[in-house]
């Protein structure tokens, strides 16, 4: 009986949604959605097993319009206004449920988790995410393949 292989990648891609022309654009929005609860989450999980000795081997494709993404600076300042956005909401939040103890925990939790991605965001990666996945890359623990602009993969 002969063995095979089995290789997970994980694979990253969003369409273009830069639109100078507009200062509110609802499709921008997919890709400060997406990096308050894909980028910056899989990072952070990255950097945990870095700090608790896993020897950990991933491989995951970046598309060309996501890493331009991710590198523009226009992009990278509207997403601290996302951000700064929803921890005002929060912060709100856990004053409107201060006295309500079945909602102010999630408000808490809420309030911290976007505080926390903003500090990733800004001070550890300088706004670019780039940065993160460059940092795990060159520690050999990531292994970053392309695919084509139209999100193609290819094997």
């Amino acid at each position: 009986m002969s063995k095979g292989y089995l290789a997970l990648v994980l694979h990253a891609h969003l369409p273009y949604v830069r639109h100078p022309e507009h200062e509110n654009f609802l499709e921008e929005e997919w890709l400060y959605e997406a990096i308050t609860e894909t980028y910056i989450p899989l990072l952070d999980s990255y950097d945990r097993m870095v700090n608790d000795g896993v020897n950990f081997k991933i491989t995951m494709s970046i598309t060309p319009p996501l890493m331009n993404m991710f590198a523009n600076e226009l992009l990278q300042n509207r997403y601290v206004e996302y951000i700064e956005k929803l921890i005002k909401l929060a912060e709100m939040e856990c004053e409107r449920t201060s006295l309500d103890s079945n909602f102010h925990h999630t408000a808490e939790v809420y309030r911290d988790k976007f505080y926390r991605i903003r500090d990733i965001f800004v001070y550890k990666y300088g706004k670019n995410l780039l940065n993160g996945f460059r940092y795990f890359l060159e520690r050999g623990n990531l292994e970053i393949i392309t695919c084509g602009a139209t999100h193609g993969f290819f094997p």
